[in-house]
């Protein structure tokens, strides 16, 4: 019976490691105690059997995805409240979610012997399955570990070179470093390999040019419209005439208008009438760029979620139709099983677009779109073979309210510009909203719930990043490397 409560006892001191661990990631970013949980996990995990390691971790990554996750209840609980009784299955969800996916990393770690050999086979496995959660069943990249980080701008830079991923690795490499806070070697090469990647940093943030690409002159509006009255019919000209009044005034200089996600609730391509009142947004010569609802098929009623190019004359002169769409948001899987609709009010699904594109922009280099959640996938941003100069991030995250959530999607966008060596310009509905260099430095930004624009120059993008080159290639590269040194230790112990 002792035996039992001592390893309940440990599991729930897991489990609660997890919870804590979510103040690791924005808005927080209070790393050590990532270092500490991780810490605490591989020692449990040192000499674990194949099944303890796996609940160990998993208790771990349940904590982790229950509050990582919160957030996403606050949509729930909007409006009616119809979907409020969703609360508790999110939470169960995501703690099943995360919890599987730590479990099998550290089942799979638990095959190596104790001692060095697991400590580099769980960080390569780590990685390798961080990376599967961002493509598998659609993709999920949340909560990735490296985006720790970004309240550290010199430690973020190593991600133009590893990306999140391998940053990711480097990290738990660093934090479930064998002994470490019990012996004083090991505890100084953690410290020690986090003071050359802080250096590294410090070396190409040093002298970094603040250039800019000249005669061009952003407007971003963050129109900060609640999304209870975001698709009420009765407040869209309100709606139109409040981001109308933020774009015109003062706007001498200002060349491109920058509007958020579904900005336009009307479809785009097919009401002319109704695009011609954007035309006091935009000054002459000017251009305006708008989230969007565009009609793609008019017999099945079916639509796309678009980032649309319009001139002063409120021609359409490009289109982008988003790729990646939302579970449940966007459509809705396994339509007649499961008892839910999309949250999205129109009666058929959101139709994908083709993929990462490169569009032209009148009066400024060609730019990579991305609409929503797009931005937080690694590697999956721009078009390879026509690399753009800047990406232009347009989302809502008014669904989120004042919760960590906004917070974390800002902070994955800043990372994808770090990563691409790309100017990102993002525009959200309620926030945040800002223009970002290929350094990840912010130039302006407006907060959550504020209602403004930032007005900046756009910043130039730099030459591309071995990242940008060669994408999530060099992290795998390094997981793997660390699974087969784990087979030497082993072998030469």
């Amino acid at each position: 019976m002792k035996k039992l409560k001592s390893v309940l006892t440990s599991r729930w001191a897991l489990f609660i490691c997890g919870l804590a661990s979510c103040l690791a990631f924005a808005p927080y970013f209070i790393f050590p105690i990532l270092w500490f949980s991780f810490a605490l996990l591989a020692a449990k995990n040192d000499h674990a059997t194949h099944k303890a390691a796996f609940l160990n971790t998993f208790c771990f990554g349940a904590g982790l995805g229950v509050t990582g996750m919160n957030w996403l209840a606050h949509a729930m609980l909007l409006g009616d409240g119809y979907y409020a009784w969703l609360v508790p299955i999110i939470w169960i969800g995501f703690g099943l979610f995360f919890g599987l996916y730590y479990g099998l990393t550290g089942w799979l770690a638990s095959f190596a012997k104790s001692g060095v050999p697991r400590w580099l086979s769980f960080a390569g496995w780590f990685c390798i399955l961080e990376w599967v959660r961002g493509w598998a069943f659609s993709g999920f990249p949340w909560n990735v570990v490296g985006n720790i980080w970004n309240g550290y701008l010199p430690i973020l830079q190593v991600v133009s070179v590893v990306g999140v991923y391998g940053l990711g690795l480097l990290t738990v490499l660093l934090f479930t470093t064998p002994n470490f806070g019990r012996k004083l070697k090991p505890t100084l090469f953690s410290v020690l390999a986090l003071a050359l990647v802080y250096g590294f940093g410090s070396w190409r943030l040093y002298d970094a040019p603040k250039e800019t690409v000249w005669g061009v002159h952003l407007r971003v509006v963050q129109p900060n419209v609640p999304c209870t009255l975001k698709w009420d019919p009765k407040e869209a000209q309100n709606n139109i005439n409040k981001m109308i009044h933020l774009s015109k005034e003062n706007n001498a200089d200002v060349t491109h208008v920058i509007w958020p996600e579904s900005a336009v609730s009307f479809l785009i391509n097919i009401n002319e009438r109704a695009r011609t009142q954007l035309m006091p947004a935009i000054r002459q010569g000017a251009v305006l760029i708008t989230g969007a609802m565009r009609g793609v098929d008019e017999k099945d009623r079916s639509v796309a979620n678009s980032l649309v190019v319009l001139d002063d004359l409120t021609d359409i002169k490009a289109i982008y139709d988003k790729a990646h769409l939302v579970p449940f948001g966007e459509y809705t899987p396994l339509r007649g099983i499961l008892p839910l609709d999309k949250f999205v009010p129109f009666d058929s699904d959101i139709v994908a677009g083709p993929g990462p594109r490169t569009i032209r922009i009148d009066k400024a280099p060609v730019a990579g779109p991305l609409v929503c959640y797009e931005a937080i996938f690694s590697g999956e941003v721009v078009e390879k073979k026509r690399r753009p100069q800047w990406m232009i991030h347009v989302t809502n995250d008014g669904w989120y309210g004042l919760s960590a959530g906004p917070h974390h999607h800002f902070a994955m966008a800043q990372t994808r510009a770090v990563e691409e060596g790309l100017p990102l310009v993002r525009s959200a509905n309620t926030g945040i909203s800002g223009v970002i260099d290929p350094y990840g430095r912010i130039w302006g930004s407006l907060g959550l719930d504020e209602t403004g624009v930032v007005d900046s120059p756009l910043p130039r993008a730099i030459s591309p990043t071995p990242f940008s080159q060669y994408g999530n290639r060099i992290p795998l590269f390094l997981a793997v490397v660390c699974l087969l040194l784990s087979l030497y230790f082993k072998k030469s112990a």
